[in-house]
């Protein structure tokens, strides 16, 4: 069973940041991998569920995935700021 939680979740956690340049998608994977499974296993293996769960417990994330979320909230808003001109 936790094999396959596991699983579900590092198969989710790349949605987490489209195109978060910093950190490859394993490496994210790997710092949310246990604010996942703290915070939201109840959402998994939805993965729209988690990406949810997470934002909204981002002030309890820990330094690492919150900086998944922050590097993925800065390239959202640059595409659109890009999209505006």
């Amino acid at each position: 069973m936790f094999g396959r939680l596991a699983l579900a979740t590092l198969l989710a956690l790349p949605a987490l940041t489209s195109g978060a340049a910093f950190a490859g998608e394993e490496e994210q994977a790997a710092l949310c991998r246990g604010d996942v499974m703290r915070l939201c296993l109840s959402a998994v293996p939805n993965r729209d569920q988690i990406v949810s769960c997470m934002r909204v417990n981002r002030a309890s994330l820990s330094p690492g995935c919150r900086t998944v979320f922050d590097a993925g909230s800065r390239d959202r808003a640059g595409t659109r700021s890009a999209n505006l001109r």
